[in-house]
């Protein structure tokens, strides 16, 4: 068993504790993936000043095996609370975004139920939700490319 597996087994392990723990959930959906190489990183966010930090209070990193047609989807244990949840489409599994000159960047990127349309970072309060007891809450992100 390579290490990529044995990560996703322990999460998956993780999840499955945590699932019998709290009973609300964030079923994501990630759309317009446009590459199969690398892996999809997904950070989540409680605060403003987490998000402004880029210090994320839970992070999942994923390999592409799962892609069908550039869409891939997660459920995932949470927590109750306010919630953002941004994406990396880490083309080139290196852990971070890459940028072209002048900060744009090189690679994917989108945020919970918010399509980014400028070219400097959103507000956390455009990407972020509240996470209810009892709850599963279905998110979207379109990923967005700057090729």
């Amino acid at each position: 068993m390579n290490l990529i597996n044995l990560k996703i087994l322990i999460c998956i392990c993780f999840f499955s504790f945590c699932q019998t723990v709290m009973g609300q959930n964030i079923e994501i959906k990630i759309t317009n993936i446009k590459s199969e190489k690398g892996n999809v990183c997904l950070a989540f966010f409680e605060s403003d000043k987490e998000f402004k930090n880029e210090k994320p209070k839970f992070e999942l990193k994923s390999d592409k095996h799962a892609l069908c047609k550039g869409t891939m989807s997660f459920f995932i244990p949470y927590h109750i609370g306010l919630v953002g949840v941004s994406v990396l489409d880490d083309e080139n599994a290196d852990g971070r975004m890459n940028y072209k000159l002048i900060s744009i960047p090189r690679e994917g990127f989108g945020f919970s139920n918010y399509y980014h349309k400028g070219l400097f970072k959103p507000k956390f309060d455009d990407f972020s939700f509240e996470l209810n007891a009892n709850e599963t809450r279905k998110v979207k992100i379109k990923m967005k490319y700057f090729d």
